[in-house]
């Protein structure tokens, strides 16, 4: 798989203003500010293949929008070095940016004044786009993203989940081989977000287009992504496909037991004890269970009971990652 993205000991610093801590600070401070370093991105270092669909992960202040920022050419690099299609990314040149697209989820690509369709003109225009290509990918695109009774309606009376599907057919009108997209779906409704999971699925496959997605929203990673990396102050602190984050972080699974009666009572007691948590009743009990004793537990479980109906589940990724962070 060829790298479409390599970055090497990526360093991002900012200057801020250090917080006064006493009164003669406070007033200095008017006059003569003091600054401090702060490392935003600190020596990070990854690949993405081409096609890949790869979700950035981490608390806010974790580093992930000022990565996104640097590879799409925003920001510039306190140090390292970067490569993306086999540019430098900051140096803007108009052949990288025709090649990419990018969206921030807080911050709008389309025009609130118009109608949808005549900003997606613009786009054809500003990426010069030949009327059959553009014919054949708003087809395309109307179609996938559910845009034909949204065209000609001004984006300003568009709900949040309606301008969001305009927002990324712009990013995709292009047919770009590298997308950035930072919280795409933040505040949308759980049938835009839907909407939203198929198109992305599919115009990955479809394209062939590498993705990459910074999100606060476990559903996209879970539906979207095969592999993650998850941030923590600037630090890479995992990297790898989404089923090893599970199996390396996942140390319990949520269980609940039906049951129609207690076989051997002293088993019984001894294999509830095995679980945290726990919710009991007369036929049935509930708990979490630690991974060093699911094979002691279930051997029992048989043998104490005469079992009616079992659910065993994992935690949600939320909680893995949660579990990262404690861990750090």
């Amino acid at each position: 798989m060829d790298d479409v993205i390599r970055v090497e000991h990526l360093v991002k610093e900012f200057n801020v203003p250090k917080k006064p801590r006493t009164l003669f600070q406070r007033v200095k401070n008017v006059f003569i500010r003091d600054w401090e370093v702060f490392r935003a991105v600190d020596d990070i270092s990854f690949t993405v293949g081409k096609g890949e669909f790869l979700g950035l992960l981490g608390k806010n202040g974790s580093g992930k929008t000022t990565t996104i920022k640097i590879l799409s050419g925003i920001l510039t690099p306190t140090s390292g070095r970067v490569s993306c299609l086999g540019e430098i990314p900051w140096k803007r040149r108009k052949e990288y940016l025709k090649r990419i697209g990018v969206l921030f989820g807080n911050r709008s690509n389309l025009i609130f004044d118009i109608e949808l369709e005549e900003s997606f003109l613009m786009y054809k225009d500003i990426y010069e786009l030949s009327d059959s290509f553009y014919d054949q990918r708003m087809r395309l695109l109307t179609r996938l993203l559910d845009l034909e009774d949204l065209l000609h309606m001004p984006v300003r009376k568009l709900s949040f989940g309606q301008r969001m599907r305009g927002e990324l057919g712009v990013v995709f009108l292009h047919r770009p081989e590298l997308v950035f997209l930072d919280e795409p779906t933040i505040g949308i409704d759980p049938l835009a977000k839907e909407k939203v999971h198929r198109f992305l699925h599919e115009i990955n496959k479809r394209d062939g287009v590498t993705v990459v997605l910074t999100t606060h929203n476990i559903d996209d990673v879970e539906r979207l992504c095969e592999r993650v990396i998850v941030l923590s102050r600037g630090k890479v602190v995992f990297d790898g496909p989404v089923d090893t984050l599970r199996s390396k972080y996942v140390k319990y699974k949520d269980v609940i037991v039906e049951f129609t009666k207690v076989k051997d009572k002293k088993l019984f007691n001894k294999m509830v004890k095995m679980l945290k948590d726990v919710e009991r009743g007369e036929t049935y009990f509930r708990g979490r269970l630690s991974k060093r004793r699911q094979k002691a537990f279930f051997e029992m479980l048989t043998s104490s009971v005469e079992l009616s109906q079992m659910d065993v589940t994992e935690p949600a990724l939320e909680e893995i990652i949660k579990e990262i962070y404690r861990e750090r």
